[in-house]
């Protein structure tokens, strides 16, 4: 196995403890989303609130989403990182418990606002602390096990989810809340006077020309994030309902095709994003793009449950190469001083395109039929590659060393 490699998984070495510590937060963090996966049902069966009300909630815990995400990232610049994730995972927890006790819909509303800007920053934060807990090299590698976890968590919070639902649908919401509260101790307890690489060190020196927004390689790739995403969200929004119309298949087998995206997520990404390395941000993220379309645009064209699995392997294999380094080049892309400027845009880039995607994706099923989504979704990744090619043909110059250290306490 390849040196560099053996040295993130080895279970010796700082940085290699720290890579190991943010993909358990993100691991213990995606238990907690049972209640995001569940706050639909809660609201409509539990409460008996209508389809539409139901929607709006969940539409404001969206815009939550959207202002967290650019929110987090400015905050990241004027506090310690370390620090914000450690309040806002705190406020996080009590939020679930309100949650779990609320009835009335207007303090609901205002719970699932916050509960989303909460969980935006958390995400951009998330970003930050691995670009600085983890140096340059290590940074793809981190990424690809902060995947791993990310999609393991989220299959054990369905499950465990499903569960205390048939209980009691606060149960949810309160274990949750103990997750939380359970990623809060593990990140102090491992992060307190921990060293973090020195943020200014590590930047590339051409993104210290000016600020994000002229910063040219890194608005095409801003682009290019906004087609892949409104391109790739219609799995989670579309697909189960074209499945069932077009395919004739139930809810169980629609299931078990998320299970195996999950699962080929968990057992190849870290080996395929060690494969791919020398390949280069560039290949790796038109490689994921082309999968991307492949997988969405050959849905139209045959039927059965063999060739459905074939093409959810495929577009799978897309976000595998494609998501890690999208993430990988925002980093390398963060000034130095104002990195989270960056991530913030980049976050609130992306969520823009997971608001956007249901409702495009829900005209054009409406409007021209369920194949004409898979279509247009193929047509959108296809047209993020002369994107990719120009956020990284501008290039970016190497970045310097990991050298510089510096000393942060989370409390």
């Amino acid at each position: 196995m390849d040196s560099r490699f053996i040295h993130l998984i080895k279970p010796d070495g700082y940085f290699c403890y720290m890579a190991w510590v943010l993909a358990t937060l993100i691991f213990i963090s995606r238990l907690s989303a049972m209640a995001k996966l569940f706050i639909a049902l809660y609201l409509r069966q539990a409460l008996g609130l209508p389809f539409e009300t139901v929607g709006w909630l969940l539409s404001g815990y969206g815009a939550g989403l959207l202002v967290g995400s650019m929110s987090g990232g400015l905050l990241s610049d004027h506090f310690s990182p370390s620090r914000l994730t450690a309040w806002l995972f705190f406020a996080s927890a009590w939020i679930l418990v309100l949650l779990g006790l609320v009835t009335d819909v207007p303090i609901l509303a205002g719970l699932l606002l916050f509960g989303g800007a909460i969980d935006g920053a958390i995400r951009t934060l998330h970003q930050r602390l691995i670009m600085e807990y983890c140096q340059v090299a290590q940074r793809v590698r981190a990424q690809s096990l902060n995947r791993v976890a990310s999609n393991l968590g989220m299959a054990v919070a369905g499950v465990i989810g499903g569960v205390l639902a048939q209980s009691d649908f606060r149960w949810v919401f309160f274990v949750s809340a103990m997750m939380t509260l359970l990623a809060l101790v593990w990140f102090i307890q491992a992060t307190i006077h921990r060293q973090t690489v020195n943020s200014e060190a590590t930047q590339d020196t051409a993104s210290g020309q000016g600020t994000a927004f002229r910063d040219k390689p890194f608005l095409w790739l801003l682009a290019a994030s906004v087609l892949l995403g409104l391109a790739f969200e219609p799995v989670y929004s579309v697909l189960g309902n074209y499945l069932l119309d077009y395919y004739r298949l139930g809810p169980e087998v629609i299931g078990w095709q998320f299970a195996l995206n999950a699962l080929l997520v968990v057992l190849l990404q870290i080996p395929i994003s060690h494969l791919s390395e020398s390949w280069g941000a560039r290949r790796q993220l038109l490689a994921g793009a082309l999968l991307l379309a492949c997988g969405f645009g050959m849905l139209p064209w045959g039927t059965g449950l063999f060739y459905v699995s074939v093409s959810t392997v495929v577009w799978t294999l897309g976000e595998i190469f494609f998501m890690p380094t999208l993430n990988m080049l925002v980093m390398q892309r963060a000034q130095a001083g104002k990195s989270g400027l960056y991530f913030g845009i980049f976050s609130m880039c992306w969520s823009t395109s997971v608001l956007v995607s249901p409702t495009l994706g829900g005209h054009l099923y409406g409007h021209f039929g369920g194949h004409s989504v898979w279509a247009v979704n193929a047509a959108l990744a296809i047209f993020s590659m002369p994107l990719i090619y120009l956020a990284t043909r501008l290039g970016t110059a190497p970045p310097v060393a990991d050298s510089s250290l510096r000393n942060e306490t989370v409390i």
